[in-house]
Parts: structure tokens; C-alpha cells; sequence
């Protein structure tokens, strides 16, 4: 497939395709049964750094997936401006009252879960979910899920009627009219308020759910030690995880850089996901390039090159992004089309769009085949 964006740019993309495509095989099942109305949802899950944090790159590839197999909800979201970050622009939040915030990079026993996040309320708290902020955009829901170490958060007003189903981890609100915009407040039970790590967003039709979850700064190592990894990437129920990271990872001298290091906790973080849903199909994503201390970080490449000896050891597939776009010092040609930031780490939004459709157009093409 050709990418839409190549008549306005010069840059050259090879091999755009999915290494060991067979490992998504149970993935590719998935969608084939949804087509054939077999199937209700699918589930995607793709977590990472900075560059999954605002959605910008992912948000293209989850409008192009509904867009082809139908919208079954807007997925994970996380109210990321109580952390005093940034997050999605599609989604609203805006809050009052104190919170207090954890967080991977930040937190001693790294309890927080897939969102790398835990938000602790207060009495006086209170936060607003508007899921109609965008024009366009479509992500009214019938089912709220809150992800939870516990406690519950119950809406403070509501125009229609609603339900509680309450696990340990997680409670689940189910609402009788779609909704898009809704007051939460905290619930206390037995003395203690609730911490959120997270909320899952699904409406009543048949389709796909592309939950994207980042941390900025965040490595792959950081992710290994989350308590509640496993137990939410259960909730999440995925057909297919996606991982992409590696920058952070590899963001240091090239001397001092564990490239076994890199592949253990890979491992780790494979095995997990595979704890608890085994059959889910797993695509890791190369780094992009990029510089370190004004030089081009030669990291990029050696993690590339690791994740694709994953893929014939551990039966995943591989999206070499570091080749696709270019490899080393492409991203100075990416700067010059104004697809990459002046940092030569980050992308501009039209460069994560070109990259989210690059990935859509790999994942699609061996669909099709």
C-alpha cells in the first residue's frame, strides 16, 4: 500500500510490513470473525512512552480501525490533567477538590497499574468526563469501567437510569442513554476513599476498542515492576497488545548501554501479558531514530535489532519503525519536512499521523493477504 501522505513528501519508507506476520495470526482471526458478525468486539491495546502519551499516532490508527471494522467505544482514557500532564485531546477532563497523584517514574513500589498513573481523592473531590470535546469525534458510552485498587467513583447527576457491578479491582457503571459528559464524585466505603488508575469507555455496537496508554519519559524497565500490570491487561481482555518503547530505554552513552538488559525485560514484559491472556496475539514496535547529545543514537538500531530476534524466539511480530522511517540520521530528514520536532526525538502531529497511518496501512496490508 501506498501511504496518502508520499505526494507532499520526499521521504522514503521501506519496507513497511510486519516482520513474522504468523504471530498474529489468532489477531487476524479476531477481525475476520467481527466482519462476519461472529464476534462483538475486539480489543487492541497499545502502551508506551511520550510518543503514545498525547495519541496522537494512535489516535489515527484507532479512527482508521473503527472507520474499517466499527466503533465499539473510545477505550482506555485517564483523566492525565489531575497528574498535571497531558493527555489526548479528544477526551475532556477538568476537575476540582484535592488530589493526589502517583506515578512509574516516580513511585517506590510502582503501584499504578497499565496507566502508569494513580490518582488518590479526596472528601471534596470531584472530576468531569467530556467525551464530545472534539467535533466529530464519537465516544458517547452505555459502560464506564474504573480501574481501581478500590473504592468506586458514582456520578454526582444523571439524566437516565444506571447500575453498579462492582469487582475488586474494577467497578463497572452500565447506563440505560448513551452519555457524554458526566460530574464523578468519590464514594466512601468503609472509611476510605478510592484511588482511579484508569477508565475504560465502551457504547452498545459491534467493533473495535484501541486502548492507548503512555507515560512520557517512561522505559520499558519501569513498566516490568507495575503490581497491576497483569491483573488489567486481564480487564482489558486483548486480542492484540502492542508495545512501543525504546527511546527512553536506549537514551544514554552507547558505552554504558545493556543491550541484554533490553532483551531480558522484553521477555519479562511478554511473559506477563501472556499470564493472563495467552493467546494474545503481541506486535512489538522499534524505536524511532533519533539523537542523543547531538549525535545520532546508534541505541535505536541495537534494540531494533533485538526485538527482531524476539520475534523467532517468542512468537512476536516485529514493525521495525527505526527502518521504516529511515534509520540512522533519518530523522533529520523528517525534521526538514516538518514531520519531526527540533529536539530530533519527538514528531510534530503530522509526522505521528503519517506514522499512525504507516502502521494501519502494516497492519491492514497483512490482514488482507
Amino acid at each position: 500500500m501506498v501511504s496518502s501522505y508520499s505526494n507532499s513528501s520526499e521521504l522514503a519508507y521501506r519496507n513497511n510490513e510486519i516482520v513474522n506476520p504468523k504471530a498474529l495470526q489468532s489477531f487476524f482471526e479476531a477481525l475476520k470473525s467481527l466482519e462476519m458478525q461472529k464476534t462483538k468486539t475486539v480489543s487492541i491495546v497499545h502502551f508506551g512512552d511520550s510518543h503514545i502519551q498525547a495519541d496522537f499516532m494512535t489516535g489515527v490508527v484507532r479512527k482508521k480501525m473503527q472507520d474499517c471494522f466499527g466503533n465499539a467505544g473510545r477505550g482506555f482514557v485517564f483523566p492525565y490533567k489531575i497528574a498535571q500532564t497531558n493527555g489526548a485531546l479528544d477526551i475532556g477532563f477538568s476537575y476540582e477538590g484535592v488530589w493526589r497523584h502517583s506515578d512509574l517514574l516516580h513511585s517506590s513500589n510502582c503501584d499504578v497499574g497499565m496507566s502508569g498513573y494513580t490518582l488518590y481523592a479526596s472528601s471534596n473531590a470531584k472530576f468531569t468526563i467530556d467525551a464530545a470535546k472534539k467535533e466529530g469525534n464519537y465516544a458517547a458510552f452505555t459502560k464506564m469501567t474504573f480501574l481501581t485498587n478500590q473504592g468506586s467513583f458514582s456520578p454526582t447527576s444523571s439524566l437516565c437510569n444506571f447500575n453498579f457491578k462492582t469487582e475488586k479491582t474494577r467497578n463497572v457503571i452500565y447506563f440505560d442513554v448513551r452519555q457524554d459528559s458526566l460530574e464523578f464524585a468519590p464514594v466512601l466505603e468503609n472509611g476510605d476513599l478510592p484511588d482511579l488508575q484508569g477508565i475504560i469507555l465502551e457504547n452498545d455496537n459491534p467493533g473495535v476498542l484501541y486502548h492507548a496508554i503512555g507515560v512520557n519519559g517512561s522505559t520499558l524497565a519501569q513498566y516490568v515492576n507495575c503490581q497491576n500490570f497483569e491483573n488489567q491487561a486481564a480487564v482489558l481482555n486483548p486480542n492484540l497488545v502492542i508495545v512501543s518503547f525504546g527511546t527512553n530505554d536506549g537514551y544514554r552513552p552507547s558505552a554504558g548501554f545493556c543491550v541484554s538488559c533490553i532483551k531480558e525485560n522484553y521477555e519479562v514484559i511478554i511473559a506477563k501479558i501472556r499470564s493472563q491472556n495467552p493467546n494474545t496475539a503481541i506486535l512489538l514496535t522499534a524505536p524511532s531514530d533519533h539523537f542523543y547529545q547531538k549525535r545520532d543514537n546508534p541505541n535505536a538500531k541495537k534494540i531494533a535489532d533485538v526485538l527482531l530476534e524476539l520475534a523467532k524466539e517468542k512468537n512476536v511480530a516485529v514493525w521495525n519503525w527505526y527502518d521504516i522511517m529511515g534509520g540512522s540520521n533519518s530523522i533529520l530528514e523528517w525534521k526538514n519536512e516538518g514531520l519531526a520536532r527540533r529536539d530530533l526525538i519527538h514528531f510534530t502531529r503530522e509526522g505521528y499521523a503519517l506514522q499512525g497511518e504507516l502502521l494501519y496501512e502494516a497492519l491492514i496490508h497483512q490482514y488482507l493477504n
